[in-house]
């Protein structure tokens, strides 16, 4: 009997999950220019490195709220940041000191906004019955 309930946790232990489908929830949207573009980061190494990020970017149908389906993403540990490129140039613009002129977001809200976060300051773990993470769009100087 014992060694059969053991038997039992070890498959189960084993046993994987299917991928997560997350509905990311972008509000504050003003204007409906440009384009939203999310960055979606699996480690601290690749944290902000456009290359090493899935990288997907959205038109904007109307101002308010804009729900994204982010699908088939493997159980795990996230970092997903999003911006407003208004001016629909595929970046996030930067004054000359480096302050992003264009409204973002983390998955989470940075504990500074004087320095980059970290992936640990603004990550998720992502499992299938999570459902919906809510970003709300802000400007730097307004955070």
């Amino acid at each position: 009997m014992l060694l059969s309930f053991l038997l039992s946790l070890m498959i189960v232990g084993q046993v994987s999950y299917p991928p997560s489908q997350i509905t990311l929830s972008v509000s504050n949207i003003t204007s409906v220019e440009g384009m939203i573009w999310i960055g979606i980061y699996d480690a601290q190494e690749n944290f902000l490195i456009k290359e090493k990020a899935i990288v997907k970017g959205y038109r904007i149908n109307h101002p308010g709220k804009m729900d994204i389906v982010l699908a088939n993403l493997p159980n795990g540990t996230y970092a997903i940041a999003v911006f407003h490129d208004i001016n629909n140039n595929g970046h996030l613009d930067q004054n000359l000191l480096g302050v992003p002129t264009e409204p973002f977001a983390f998955t989470k809200k940075p504990p500074s906004k004087f320095r980059l976060p970290t992936f640990h300051e603004v990550s998720h773990i992502l499992y299938p019955e999570m459902g919906a993470i809510n970003v709300t769009l802000k400007k730097w100087w307004k955070h």
